[in-house]
């Protein structure tokens, strides 16, 4: 899902990582579904892309 939604905005896994302050490993391991952001970094990422928190977590 992470993957699609950063694809749509335009918008690279190293503004994402550098934006919410974690590696670029850390986003491309949600990216691939490797792990999942923590509740704190959903909530930043949810801001960031202007989409609704539940839109990243289904």
């Amino acid at each position: 899902m992470l993957k699609e939604l950063l694809k749509s905005k335009g918008v690279k896994q190293k503004w994402l990582a550098n934006k919410i302050g974690v590696s670029e490993v850390s986003v491309s391991n949600w990216v691939q579904g490797k792990s999942q952001p923590s509740l704190k970094n959903y909530k930043k990422i949810s801001i960031l892309l202007d989409i609704p928190i539940e839109k990243l977590t289904d």
